[in-house]
């Protein structure tokens, strides 16, 4: 049960004391600004130390054409908006991606693109660069096919499809299929997080938002601000997914929330993706991690934990 307030913070966050050279490697790739959920996100991973943020690369939206064109280039402009609100000592490098999605199984290269790869070099098939999809997989696809070795370097968490076995997608997988064609096709490691598991554990109300964020100080009140905003403006899509206009899914911290230990997983066989974006269970190669329960009340402490760690000493 939820209980409106934050007393618990000290003992039901998540805390792990780390330094740079145990944090989690991660660059995220982000449709910043497309909703609210990215921004929530964001700022959960740039404050909690336990995490790595080497880069944050900017996608586009789509057919959904949400943001102002370039769309990675306003998405990056909201994102550092996001980093400009959190107490931070520094922050990592935001840097526009491809603001439109693949045609075909052929790379769209720019500065995001590079930057996966780069950061990668590093790494191996034993210590491996999390990317975090939460976005259109545009860029990922493209670093894939640019430097085919990169399946080796790098596992990916992504927060997209509808459920599973079906598959499906409203979104993230909707704006660039042949992304994740290229992904599934892959032998990259991928977790996914689908919108079926969110909407369960991961709902959130205007009233919920405030009583949790509201404690943490001016960072947090942004953050429940984003939800006021974007939920009423956009209440035919809310009603449409949720069924409530006011509750939405804050999709994206799917991705924060396995990272920090609290979902429960399944292994499948690894499908192929249709155009229709439905799985082809037929032939497979290799498994896919599929999250099938998210502890939402711990990650939300968790993430009014970090916030009011930031406010006593930026990290």
């Amino acid at each position: 049960m939820f209980v409106p307030h934050v007393l618990a913070i000290a003992t039901l966050a998540i805390v792990a004391s780390c330094d740079a050279a145990t944090a989690r490697p991660i660059v995220l790739t982000t449709d910043c600004g497309a909703e609210m959920d990215d921004q929530w996100a964001l700022a959960h991973l740039v404050l909690t130390p336990e995490f790595d943020v080497r880069a944050i690369v900017t996608t586009h939206t789509g057919k959904h054409q949400i943001m102002a064109a370039p769309a990675a280039e306003t998405s990056a402009r909201i994102a550092r908006g996001v980093l400009d609100h959190m107490p931070l000592r520094s922050r990592p490098v935001v840097i526009p991606g491809s603001s439109v999605a693949l045609t075909s199984r052929t790379a769209i290269r720019n500065a995001g693109v590079e930057r996966i790869i780069s950061e990668s070099r590093t790494f191996n098939r034993e210590r491996r660069l999390t990317v975090l999809v939460i976005g259109a997989a545009t860029d990922t696809a493209s670093a894939l096919l640019t430097d085919r070795s990169l399946a080796n370097r790098i596992e990916i968490i992504a927060m997209g499809f509808s459920e599973w076995p079906k598959g499906g997608d409203h979104f993230n997988i909707a704006n660039d299929p042949i992304a994740w064609q290229v992904i599934l096709d892959s032998e990259v490691p991928v977790t996914v997080g689908d919108e079926t598991v969110v909407k369960r554990d991961l709902s959130m109300s205007s009233e919920r938002a405030h009583a949790i964020l509201d404690p943490t100080g001016d960072p947090g009140r942004y953050l429940a601000g984003l939800f006021d905003e974007w939920v009423p403006k956009n209440r035919d899509i809310v009603v449409q997914v949720t069924g409530d206009e006011k509750l939405w899914g804050v999709w994206d911290e799917v991705a924060v929330a396995h990272m920090l230990g609290i979902t429960k997983t399944e292994q499948h066989a690894r499908p192929k993706l249709r155009s229709d974006l439905s799985f082809d269970h037929s032939t497979t190669h290799g498994t896919i991690t599929w999250i099938t329960a998210i502890e939402g009340g711990r990650l939300w402490v968790d993430l009014a934990n970090r916030l009011q760690h930031a406010q006593a000493g930026p990290r």
